[in-house]
């Protein structure tokens, strides 16, 4: 891979894990200070990051005329056009709030996560093509992160604990699910150790910025209890550090094991650190660890179904 596309891809990467900064961020700051202007801090950034992953892409498209920067580039044309989408959504159904979980999963909210979760797929074949073995690491790493957070953003209105909880205590197995799989691929697709390690230090990053549940005056959220940041941290960090370390057993069972950590640690003791009222019993914790478990399980199966396919 030549120089042009190299420096292309690397910003392209950092743009979009800066836009996936920006819509956490965004996300704390319409809880924390409410609904503001179109040009709030977090939004002129999501404008600036995409700008500049577009411009890219578009440009490398038209440098190598190459149909993996086309469809890049396309996938990533995508992303503003959620804006307009999203306008006119709030004009035909109103604005969303924070009681409902359409503030996740209306319409344009999804269409633009999973423009830019396409995006970081894309870009994750041409990473490899680069000739540092360290650029490689590190933006894979960020492209990984990036759709780790957003995909349990998605899954945020299943979390046991969460202002909504649709799923009751069985959805830490979706959670799981997401979250193990991820980390089984960075592990399969930076195959040195450390390598699921370092998406998870990165993911954390990402999740550090809206750890906060500040809420500003008038701001409904159903209420809900929220674990403390550093067990958060703790019940990423223990699974991932484990799977790394896993030599080759099956993927079944490796996503297993990081499934049934993940959960062991967030639901058998976040209910300790929870107001009377948000505490939950023995049973909802052994249905959450279970559903971690199953999870898991399944996720090494999922991964291990698309490794075969790629090798056919």
């Amino acid at each position: 891979m030549g120089k042009l596309q190299t420096s292309l891809y690397r910003f392209i990467t950092a743009s979009l894990f800066s836009a996936v900064i920006a819509g956490t961020w965004d996300a704390w700051w319409h809880g924390a200070l409410g609904r503001e202007t179109f040009f709030s801090p977090p939004h002129i950034l999501l404008y600036l990051s995409v700008v500049v992953a577009i411009s890219c892409g578009v440009y490398g498209w038209y440098k190598t005329r190459e149909r993996l920067w086309r469809r890049l580039a396309i996938l990533l044309a995508l992303v503003p056009i959620s804006a307009p989408f999203d306008e006119l959504w709030h004009r035909a159904f109103g604005i969303e709030n924070l009681s409902s979980p359409l503030i996740v999963w209306s319409p344009p909210h999804v269409a633009l996560i999973a423009s830019i979760i396409g995006s970081f797929a894309m870009l994750l074949p041409i990473i490899r093509k680069d000739e540092d073995a360290s650029a490689v690491r590190m933006f894979g790493a960020m492209a990984l992160a990036g759709i780790l957070s957003l995909l349990l953003f998605l899954a945020a209105p299943l979390q046991p604990t969460g202002p909504y909880a649709l799923a009751g205590f069985y959805g830490a197995g979706i959670t799981a699910f997401l979250f193990v799989a991820t980390i089984l691929f960075a592990k399969r697709w930076m195959p040195d150790f450390g390598g699921a390690t370092l998406v998870a230090v990165f993911f954390i990053f990402l999740s550090a910025v809206g750890l906060s549940e500040k809420m500003a005056p008038g701001v409904q959220v159903p209420a809900h209890a929220h674990p403390p940041a550093w067990l958060t941290v703790f019940s990423i960090i223990i699974p991932t550090v484990a799977i790394d370390s896993l030599g080759r057993i099956p993927l079944w069972l490796t996503g297993a094991i990081g499934g049934i950590l993940w959960a062991s640690i967030l639901y058998g003791f976040s209910s300790y650190f929870f107001e009377p009222q948000f505490q939950y019993g023995i049973s909802e914790t052994l249905v959450a660890i279970i559903a971690g478990l199953l999870g898991g399980m399944i996720s090494g199966f999922f991964v291990n179904l698309i490794r075969e396919r790629k090798q056919r």
